[in-house]
């Protein structure tokens, strides 16, 4: 395997990566809805766990409808950004920095928002989750920029 086909595969994991989770949230929230039946297993149960975590605060109801599907669209935007990136890329035939680093930021960003938040929930076991996927991430960004072109 060369380099280029290397990198592209980092970039086509994190896509699909994201791609997964936002449909198996998307789901959840179908569930949760009534779209879908409750016994539904394609779904990520995060909506409960969303709304278990900010109950501290006896929000309105529509908080966590609003929290989660930013989450989503936010999880839904680094899916794109990572497939356009690979498909960029390849016309290219070289590494398209510019969106890389986008797909990256937004990606990335998720992960600190995601801390950022557990923080001051008090969340810490899913703080460690979190942190793991970002340093992940980080540590799959350095090769494109590491390795020779």
């Amino acid at each position: 395997m060369d380099i280029f086909s290397f990198k592209l595969g980092l970039l086509s994991f994190w896509g699909l990566w994201f791609a997964s989770a936002c449909s198996t949230n998307l789901c959840d929230g179908f569930r949760t809805w009534g779209i879908f039946h409750r016994t539904w297993p394609f779904a990520s149960g995060n909506f409960k766990n969303l709304t278990d975590a900010i109950q501290v605060w006896s929000p309105p109801w529509w908080l966590s409808w609003l929290l989660f599907s930013a989450v989503v669209s936010w999880q839904l935007l680094a899916a794109l950004l990572f497939g356009w990136a690979v498909l960029s890329s390849l016309m290219k035939g070289s590494m398209d920095l510019a969106i890389i680093n986008s797909a990256f930021t937004v990606a990335l960003g998720l992960w600190v928002a995601f801390m950022l938040v557990d923080e001051i929930l008090k969340q810490y076991d899913t703080e460690h989750n979190h942190i793991l996927f970002f340093m992940a991430q980080l540590l799959s960004f350095m090769p494109i920029y590491v390795l020779p072109s």
